[in-house]
């Protein structure tokens, strides 16, 4: 009787051992993972920022951007996302250009990477809406969780 207590109480830990080692692994093949994707958004966003320089205007931007075939979209304020201050009067929209898609957390159907246009209005009279005159300020990845609750 002895002898089958001490065999499952060393089973317990083992098993626990186990489980704890392949989630270990797991964990590092997902970082290494992720390491390899990022070193390939900054591949990436090296092409871009070697293309299209700061102090470009709007116009110059989505017009080599459409001219290469890269879809895009605009959103507000992409400094105010990564948790810069940036007054929304006044500011105007970047451009987004999809590169890859990242596993989402449960609460989010989406975690997208983008390469960010960030511009800065030519003036600070103008309207915060687009603008061809706009200046580009920088280029640089940017992830986006998406439809989250």
């Amino acid at each position: 009787m002895l002898g089958k207590r001490l065999k499952m109480l060393m089973i317990i830990p083992a098993i626990v051992l186990a489980g704890f080692s392949i989630w270990m692994v797991q964990h590092v093949r997902e970082r290494y993972k992720a390491a390899e994707r990022e070193a390939s958004y900054q591949i990436v966003l090296a092409t871009f920022t070697g293309e299209l320089k700061p102090g470009a205007s709007r116009e110059q931007v989505e017009q080599h951007l459409q001219t290469d075939g890269k879809r895009f979209r605009q959103m507000c304020c992409v400094a105010t996302f990564r948790g810069q201050y940036v007054s929304i009067k006044g500011a105007g929209y970047d451009d987004l250009v999809k590169i890859g898609e990242e596993s989402a957390p449960w609460f989010c159907s989406e975690n997208n990477v983008y390469i960010a246009f960030e511009f800065n209005p030519k003036s600070h009279g103008e309207l915060s809406d687009t603008n061809a005159s706009d200046i580009l300020k920088r280029v640089s990845v940017f992830h986006q969780l998406e439809e989250c609750l």
